[in-house]
């Protein structure tokens, strides 16, 4: 029979059916679930042109060359005995946490997070009935992350530390050499550490902890093709860690996580980043617009180059819903602990005057 605890088991999750449906409309400005804005389509539909794909076959020998590909592109920043041993395939990072819980979090496992941050890796570590505890982003500091504080929190108790940099929903950077202090204090006591780089393409590349893995064997790092390359469709995740931690991994992870063509597509994307930089610069230039605009009580510390960034207000119980009304999807906060429905996260869009006019408004 069902164990009762799954019976009861709530994902936590930030999308829901109103929100999914109001997104079906043209008035609509979608600023929910995160991906790069500004790519032009007829690039993408270029990629997929372009690209091999042999659909009655099975997608491993597009995988070795995608892994080629992913070598040749972090070349600069990879120690010298980096190889493909070193990469893994997911569904996207949020396949890639699911098979890591797999074999690191069991009943009892103490893990350590950072709140806010992605609810949906919280649920994975409540499903295996691990112990998810937390660093949090104190309101007086505006959220920000303090590298020294969190250190302070690792002992032997934990087996698992959980980051994400840019961190979801605040959208700020996180210096690489504060997480190396991190890594190199949680291996004193044999602590794995995940870094959640999904909307790490949007910082510059020395920034990646990629750089980090030859150098440490209790690091893993985790990359989407969903938001700067515009490919959430795809599903297109990728692990960066010690060879021993992807042989594990790959005997417990469903094969073909995603279809050659997606791989071939992602291929075509990496050789073109330069192509995509443009989009960065946009980022930024929209960011200023409306930091400039707000008032800084109502956002939370955040990353110019980064899509992402937090509002809050005490006029409204659910931000949310009023920015719905106003004709804007965006993020319901209360699902991320140490926030709560007053927040909201939002994803800058195409619109962005007309998204700077309604914030303007409300806020």
């Amino acid at each position: 029979m069902i164990d009762e605890y799954y019976k009861n088991f709530k994902v936590r999750d930030y999308m829901n059916e109103e929100s999914l449906k109001s997104c079906l409309s043209s008035n609509i400005i979608d600023c929910s679930l995160g991906t790069n804005p500004f790519i032009e389509e007829s690039m993408i539909k270029k990629y997929v042109s372009d690209c091999s794909s042999e659909i009655n076959k099975y997608p491993s020998l597009e995988y070795e060359l995608l892994k080629e590909e992913l070598l040749k592109f972090w070349k600069k920043y990879l120690y010298d005995n980096m190889n493909k041993n070193n990469i893994a395939f997911g569904a996207g990072t949020m396949g890639i946490l699911r098979n890591i819980s797999e074999f690191l979090i069991q009943e009892g496992t103490k893990v350590l997070g950072i709140a806010p941050q992605f609810p949906r890796f919280i649920s994975e570590v409540e499903l295996k009935k691990g112990i998810y505890e937390y660093y949090s982003l104190e309101k007086k500091n505006n959220y920000k992350f303090i590298a020294t504080d969190f250190m302070e929190k690792i002992d032997s108790t934990y087996s698992l530390i959980s980051i994400e940099n840019p961190n979801n929903p605040t959208g700020q950077i996180i210096d690489v050499n504060d997480i190396e202090k991190i890594v190199r204090k949680a291996k004193q006591y044999n602590i794995m550490v995940i870094v959640d780089e999904a909307y790490g393409d949007y910082m510059p590349l020395n920034n990646s902890s990629i750089k980090l893995v030859g150098k440490y064997d209790n690091i893993m790092v985790l990359r989407s093709a969903s938001k700067f390359y515009g490919l959430p469709n795809h599903r297109i995740g990728y692990m960066f860690s010690s060879k021993e931690v992807v042989k594990i991994y790959n005997e417990i992870a469903i094969p073909f996580s995603f279809p050659d063509l997606s791989a071939s597509i992602f291929r075509n994307v990496l050789k073109d980043y330069e192509k995509l930089e443009y989009t960065k610069l946009k980022t930024i230039e929209v960011n200023k617009k409306i930091y400039e605009t707000l008032k800084k009580e109502n956002y939370i510390h955040t990353s110019l180059e980064t899509p992402i960034f937090t509002v809050k207000t005490n006029k409204y119980e659910n931000l949310t819903k009023k920015l719905m009304k106003e004709g804007i999807i965006t993020e319901n906060c209360s699902y991320f602990i140490n926030l709560d429905s007053t927040y909201a996260r939002i994803r800058i869009n195409k619109d962005y005057e007309r998204l700077i006019k309604i914030l303007s408004k409300i806020l």
